[in-house]
């Protein structure tokens, strides 16, 4: 990110392709002048540059742009107006982008986009944590709600083909043959040996697949064992359905074991894998941007409720120690460990002086940090609409950090609304 000082001017320039026109908000450091403040298109629509005193600043648009080589300034505001904005329409020889296209999910490392048999590492140490060869193929998990869609999608369930005495008599069959397909709701997906399952967020695993990962109650080196020791070391106990699994050379938080399936869930944000054509690593919001359209395209609903998948022991400690050291009725301040969501927009393209490079496709949202119990309230009310989302504690600090850092972009005037604030959450483009 590049940087900024006090007497420069501030652009930022967003793309709505619904209206095909591109917004365009100059922020100044002291009042517009006419005489010395300038702003003028590039010849062919693809650019914008203002000068205001002896500062210069200019970025590429999200869009060409039909318009004169220089604009009004201060653009009818008041005299002595530190903020100035257009709306120029987009070129006719723009293309139409499709909006259903752009809210569609673009999936961070797809499984057509992973390499057979290529090992998956820890992206921190680089150590391997599936061999070479060991997964034959990858394939894409189904939606989150795919079982309960099924009476949808078929007028009778497959291989339901059967009728009167022979139905009745093959009813178990069939049962045991849906049920290993998959089907119905009690079913649920396990890992197989030599097969990479693909999500939005982690690559699901078998645990006979894996090497070099220590599975921990806690999200920390300490108390950690190996996967494979689980019934021994259980001795009888129950453990949660969720472990922390951790890089056994450098203890990186690399993702989840389920013991039900033993099963491996690890972040694609902490791994790398050799993909079919170059690409950058998703990160984490990359992932989040995808999981919040896939919510909002499934549900209808674009509010959700960022929530840790396993809480953090950590956070719960010094939650409980907050309450302690206000009273006994506990009305101490709660740290904030969910993110409220409120996408605005799913399909914008964005440029900004404070962001270097290329114009990015991006969420513009309402976001703010929320405590756990309000987070609990939101999802248990009935009116409420907003869809849980999960990730780990610390991707959603880095979401929400993330959010505070693209705020910046934005005009002062348009960062916030009543309790809200308002950021951008770039999207996966491969």
């Amino acid at each position: 990110m590049s940087s900024v000082t006090e007497d420069s001017p501030s652009i930022y320039a967003e793309l709505l392709p619904n209206i095909r026109q591109v917004s365009i908000a100059v922020s100044l450091p002291s009042p517009a002048d006419p005489a010395t403040t300038v702003a003028e298109v590039s010849s062919d629509g693809s650019r914008i540059q203002v000068r205001h005193g002896s500062s210069l600043k200019e970025v590429l648009l999200p869009g060409p742009v039909s318009a004169p080589s220089v604009l009004p300034v201060p653009n009818g505001r008041q005299p002595g107006a530190t903020s100035l904005a257009w709306r120029l329409p987009l070129s006719a020889s723009a293309p139409s982008s499709s909006v259903r296209d752009e809210l569609l999910p673009a999936v961070p490392w797809s499984a057509r986009d992973l390499v057979p048999q290529s090992a998956v590492s820890c992206r921190t140490c680089h150590r391997a944590l599936v061999p070479p060869g060991r997964l034959q193929v990858w394939k894409d998990l189904p939606s989150e709600n795919w079982a309960e869609m099924m009476d949808f999608w078929h007028c009778h369930k497959p291989h339901d083909h059967s009728h009167g005495h022979a139905q009745i008599a093959g009813r178990n069959q069939d049962d045991d043959h849906l049920t290993k397909r998959g089907y119905g709701a009690n079913s649920s997906i396990a890992a197989q040996l030599g097969v990479g399952f693909v999500d939005l967020t982690s690559l699901l695993l078998a645990e006979e697949d894996c090497t070099g990962l220590d599975v921990s109650i806690y999200p920390s080196p300490s108390g950690h064992f190996k996967s494979q020791a689980l019934k021994s070391v259980q001795n009888g106990t129950s453990l949660p359905r969720l472990l922390h699994v951790c890089c056994s050379n450098c203890n990186s938080h690399l993702g989840f074991f389920n013991v039900s399936i033993a099963s491996v869930a690890l972040f694609k944000w902490k791994v790398d894998c050799r993909t079919s054509s170059p690409c950058p690593p998703p990160t984490s919001s990359d992932c989040l941007a995808a999981a919040l359209l896939a919510t909002l395209s499934r549900s209808g609903s674009s509010k959700s409720v960022i929530i840790p998948t396993i809480a953090s022991l950590q956070h719960v400690a010094t939650n409980s120690s907050a309450s302690a050291a206000n009273g006994a009725n506990g009305t101490g301040p709660s740290i904030p460990l969910a993110l409220n969501i409120w996408i605005l927009n799913g399909n914008i393209v964005y440029s900004s002086t404070k962001r270097e490079g290329r114009p990015r496709s991006a969420l513009k949202l309402f976001y703010r940090r929320i405590p756990q119990e309000e987070a609990d309230k939101l999802l248990d009310s009935f009116t409420s609409g907003v869809q849980e989302v999960n990730l780990p504690v610390e991707a959603i600090k880095m979401a929400a950090d993330a959010l505070e850092q693209t705020s910046l972009f934005l005009p002062p005037s348009e960062r916030a609304f009543k309790d809200w604030q308002v950021g951008l959450l770039e999207k996966w483009t491969g």
